[in-house]
């Protein structure tokens, strides 16, 4: 979506007239601060719409084509005269009741069939429904035309169709512009306004008088004469477009065109409608769209429209919105020295991930806006390499706590949460990825299956997840749906285990909220006498890991690339266990081992607190295993060790002992004329034989293992895993 700085306070202040006139040229602090602002300038439009989400009465069917006539020329009256055709497909069996979004200033004039019928309609709750002259069945499509006039809505005391006179040269010249997101196309024509059914086309006719020009989407088809003294400009956009993405300005704009040469080698055009006291600075700060446009195309695919164009027409208003092919950008922004190159990049980055495909219900804006933000970082990493893009997502895309969720935000346009926040969530994915051609595969896979469509948050998810290998959504739930960031406790020491020296870090999330941990992809960096990163996966609020890493390290640094939002503060180390497996007995031999902690006050008493020891074996206070084992086996146990000021620690260790098994008896190895071994227990009742093929006497040594029995079939399993020998003498 748009970004606003507009000066207003959080208390829903709303300023009209000459003095909303006046602070559209403020310019903002920095690109944290003009983010946060457009929070301002929605509170109020958010709050006045009564539903977001699709009415259940416009599911039966699909809108296929708008096709917009409208008459600019009652500047002084505010009025706007038109009419809307519609051509839909029945997504039901006898279909016959087409409800449509409209805003009730707007009077109804008539509606007319395909044929020029004229069709009853009701209206209320901001909708118009039609009747059709018939019931239609299903995928058959149908044509309608609506006739209207009248003052387009309020949007919480915003326009969302703006009219103003901007003083040029001692006198007035009209001003026009349309910004429909989220939902205020219903203002000045009628659609279904929903973000999920987007038209496969759409013509855009707006008249005029005829020293104005009229912009919207897509390519001028031709400019018509209406009458002497007015005339008609003819839009078609035909890609695929949402409804909220149409758009309408007008005014005595000066135009100039650079181009784009897309990857193939064709040539689009830059098209620019700007004010003319704006026209040497414009051509100035847009002079980067062509390198732009470039740069993002080798990161997510050639730009979407590229048989059309991409442009901007300057309206008043602080900001930008990213109407497609055709950026409304605010003349505030425009200084002729690249201050906002930015706002630039955020509206270009929209054409890709919003356009072309778009959210498909408003709890998933972040897919718009935090992708359009990641944009900005990506384009100043372009510019200044690795350091360049951590210095712009950690200084220019903070993100202050309170914050999220990023889905379904309590505020549609919130800059900390929806840009910033949404921002993060793909900085800290690339961050899980770490392969930056799997990263960005990724999106372009997300790109292909979505193009020209809608899409939720969990099919970007699944679009990343099928190219990385992996379920990727883990590493982001937590930012995606909870709220806030994790806070971790770090803590670590190094002691010797078994002569080695090994280091202890035990990582805490301390955070009420979400009801599961995050998951991270965690770097920890040792310094000292080396610097070693180790990599690491926390998903839990306490866990441990033990490192050999032939050093003592004297500092740890956490995520040191700053990869995740997240609070860090250190700690003491307290009582962890430094063993990380146990030392293999051998049945009926002297064992001995001992448990090794870190941390606390240094005096420990270990315990058993889960499983049984092997029979003759004992866990002494101290920690120290001692005796002989009496039995083989696998036995695993619970340990935990206690210091006295009652910090303590668990582990689960396996202590395995190795049985010993008594040698074969009555066993015949037989040599086989045909290179086989024949192993035979005389005393098994089914004499069972094993045969082992081998090439030539040759590859035997003086005392070879031929086989190691596995099969417990025959009687006297003792013999199982035991090895058997054939000794080199007189030939075999």
């Amino acid at each position: 979506m748009m970004r606003l700085f507009l000066l207003l306070t959080l208390c829903g202040l709303v300023l009209t007239g000459s003095a909303f006139a006046q602070m559209d040229e403020t310019p903002p602090a920095s690109p944290a601060e003009f983010h946060t602002q457009e929070l301002g300038r929605w509170r109020t439009v958010i709050e006045s719409r009564e539903h977001f989400t699709l009415d259940e009465t416009q599911a039966d069917y699909d809108a296929l084509y708008y096709e917009l006539w409208v008459d600019l020329r009652n500047f002084a009256g505010q009025q706007i005269t038109g009419h809307t055709n519609i051509q839909g497909r029945a997504l039901v069996a006898n279909f016959n009741e087409v409800v449509l979004d409209l805003c009730d200033t707007l009077t109804v004039d008539s509606v007319r069939g395909s044929i020029g019928q004229v069709l009853s309609y009701t209206r209320g709750g901001q909708q118009i429904t039609v009747t059709l002259e018939r019931d239609y069945a299903l995928n058959e499509t149908f044509m309608l035309t609506i006739y209207y006039h009248g003052h387009p809505c309020l949007g919480g005391g915003i326009e969302t169709f703006d009219w103003w006179n901007r003083p040029v040269s001692s006198y007035n010249v009209p001003s026009i512009a349309t910004l429909s997101e989220p939902t205020g196309a219903r203002d000045w024509w009628p659609c279904k306004d929903i973000p999920l059914d987007k038209a496969d086309s759409a013509r855009i006719h707006l008249t005029v008088v005829d020293s104005i020009t009229a912009t919207s989407n897509g390519l001028l088809e031709n400019i018509s004469v209406v009458s002497p003294g007015v005339r008609q400009f003819n839009w078609f956009e035909s890609y695929p477009i949402a409804t909220y993405l149409i758009c309408a300005s007008a005014s005595n704009f000066a135009s100039f065109t650079n181009w784009y040469y897309a990857q193939n080698g064709d040539s689009m055009p830059l098209t620019y409608y700007v004010y003319p006291e704006k026209l040497a600075a414009s051509q100035t700060d847009f002079s980067i769209m062509s390198a732009a446009i470039g740069f993002l195309a080798s990161k997510f695919g050639e730009y979407p429209f590229i048989e059309e164009k991409y442009g901007h027409t300057m309206f008043r208003w602080g900001g930008a919105m990213e109407h497609q092919c055709n950026t409304s950008y605010g003349r505030g922004v425009v200084t002729g020295f690249h201050t906002y190159d930015y706002i630039l990049v955020h509206e270009l980055g929209h054409q890709w991930w919003g356009d072309m495909v778009t959210l498909a219900d408003w709890p998933d804006i972040w897919l718009n806006e935090g992708f359009a933000s990641y944009c900005e970082a990506l384009w100043f990493e372009h510019l200044g390499g690795p350091a360049n893009y951590r210095n712009y997502m950690n200084n220019s895309l903070v993100v202050s706590d309170p914050s999220g969720p990023v889905y379904n935000p309590d505020q549609l346009f919130d800059g900390n949460t929806v840009y910033h926040k949404g921002a993060w969530v793909l900085h800290t994915l690339r961050g899980a990825i770490r392969n930056d051609s799997l990263f960005f595969a990724g999106m372009a896979e997300y790109r292909a299956r979505y193009e020209g469509a809608s899409a939720y948050t969990p099919d970007f998810l699944d679009a990343m997840s099928d190219v990385v290998g992996y379920d990727v959504t883990p590493f982001v739930s937590a930012y995606i749906y909870e709220t806030n960031r994790p806070l971790y406790r770090v803590s670590y020491g190094t002691g010797i285990v078994d002569g080695v020296q090994t280091t202890a870090v035990r990582l805490r999330q301390l955070h009420t909220t979400p009801p599961v941990a995050f998951t991270n992809k965690c770097d920890l960096r040792f310094g000292g006498a080396q610097t070693v990163t180790q990599t690491v996966v926390c998903n839990s609020y306490r866990q441990e890991y033990l490192f050999q890493m032939g050093y003592s390290p004297t500092s740890i640094m956490f995520d040191p690339d700053t990869w995740f939002l997240k609070t860090v503060l250190t700690e003491p180390l307290a009582v962890i266990f430094l063993n990380g497996s146990l030392s293999t007995g051998l049945e009926n031999s002297s064992y001995a081992d001992t448990l090794v902690a870190l941390g606390g006050n240094g005096n420990y008493s270990f315990s058993l607190i889960g499983g049984t020891l092997p029979n003759g074996i004992s866990l002494a206070n101290n920690g120290r295993f001692s005796g002989t084992p009496t039995e083989g086996g696998s036995f695993p146990l619970t340990l935990r060790v206690q210091d006295t000021n009652n910090q303590a620690d668990t582990t689960q260790l396996v202590l395995n002992v190795t049985p010993v098994i008594a040698p074969p008896q009555e066993l015949t190895i037989v040599a086989n004329d045909d290179n086989t071994v024949t192993l035979r227990w005389l005393s098994s009742p089914d004499a069972v034989s094993y045969e082992i093929s081998y090439a030539t006497q040759a590859d035997f040594s003086d005392l070879t293992i031929l086989a190691t029995v596995t099969d417990t079939t025959y009687v006297d399993t003792a013999n199982v895993g035991q090895k058997f020998y054939i000794v080199k003498t007189n030939g075999l």
